[in-house]
């Protein structure tokens, strides 16, 4: 099964680098994980399957994988609709931790919902998404504006990188609604005036 989708998917793309379980030719071309105080944890070499976090894959690999999702390849103009459609808002005033009844208002202005594996917002420019990833020892993020197509790929082996995301964003695709803070709850202990 597992076979059938990385094929479906990963081929689809041109993804050769990428695998939901380890692949010895991977070991050529690993980033061991560092952490918050920088210390380091070695690349788990995943022999199961876990969909929230067992992909290896390289940094081209990923741009051909949200290039084709921006552009819908193999999809229907509605399923590529509904994929970005805001499916239910999302109040919560940020993502970790979960079950808190804290509340941000902002969330409505920018209409801040959870889609289908992706998150929506409302941007300056029109509909916008994004995805990110995080565990201890590393952390990514795609940001895509839908009407100019534009995205950015922040991938890091390094969880201290998280902290430049937000300029990296903005030097790319100009100021945009991309809710940081609820994306990343340690910002708004430090700099909330600086973060939208």
């Amino acid at each position: 099964m597992l076979a059938q989708r990385e094929t479906r998917i990963f081929d689809r793309f041109g993804m050769t680098n990428t695998s939901m379980s380890w692949r010895p030719d991977f070991a050529k071309n690993l980033a061991d994980g560092y952490g918050l105080d920088g210390s380091m944890e070695p690349h788990d070499e995943r022999s199961s399957v876990s969909a929230a976090g067992s992909m290896d894959t390289t940094i081209a690999d990923q741009a051909r994988l949200w290039a084709g999702i921006v552009r819908g390849d193999g999809l229907s103009s509605a399923s590529r609709a509904e994929l970005v459609r805001p499916q239910v808002p999302i109040t919560s005033s940020h993502q970790f931790p979960t079950l808190t009844n804290e509340t941000n208002p902002r969330n409505a202005e920018i209409g801040l919902a959870a889609g289908l594996a992706v998150v929506t917002f409302r941007d300056t420019t029109g509909p916008a998404w994004f995805k990110g990833g995080h565990n201890d020892w590393t952390g990514n993020m795609v940001i895509c504006l839908e009407n100019t197509k534009r995205c950015v790929i922040m991938p890091a082996n390094d969880v201290r990188v998280e902290r430049i995301y937000p300029e990296i964003a903005r030097m790319i695709l100009g100021d945009t609604k991309m809710p940081w803070i609820w994306e990343y709850e340690w910002m708004k202990k430090q700099a909330p005036e600086k973060t939208p």
